[in-house]
């Protein structure tokens, strides 16, 4: 815990080459989000470039704040370091126990949707999950511009 109160950016880094790797590794491979009747289709690479982007702009905004020695609030910054990391990790998870429904059997059709549907839930609940703990982020950022330095 004491390194990602020190060096959080680190870990951030490590994360970006880990998804742009992977990114690259699946290149040619496209990812679909279903909301309700529409369907997006992205590329694995561009896909994680733009989440890549984001959390280098997050890994930034830490070096540059600890480098220019204004105080961050300890607790605020683990719980946001650990929630987008391991957040964005249960997302990837969740989408990978998607089941494919083979026609025929109508009661197993019937379990996989609602199964389907759990793990629905789960992903958009990992989502905004992710996406929430981004406000506890920017307060922490403005309450450290507000303290000052030291």
């Amino acid at each position: 815990m004491n390194s990602i109160k020190k060096r959080p950016y680190l870990l951030f880094l490590t994360l970006i080459v880990i998804l742009l790797s992977f990114g690259f590794y699946k290149r040619n491979e496209t990812i679909d989000i279903n909301i309700h009747d529409t369907y997006f289709v992205i590329s694995w690479m561009y896909a994680l470039i733009i989440i890549s982007f984001i959390y280098g702009l997050l890994g930034l905004i830490y070096f540059t704040l600890l480098k220019l020695k204004f105080k961050l609030i300890n607790w605020v910054t683990i719980t946001h370091v650990l929630v987008s990391i391991i957040g964005l990790f249960a997302i990837f998870i969740l989408s990978k126990l998607i089941r494919e429904s083979v026609p025929g059997d109508f009661t197993k059709l019937i379990d996989d949707i609602d199964f389907n549907q759990k793990i629905g839930f789960g992903i958009w609940f990992s989502v905004f999950t992710v996406i929430g703990i981004q406000l506890l982020f920017f307060i922490n950022v403005i309450y450290a511009l507000i303290k000052g330095r030291f």
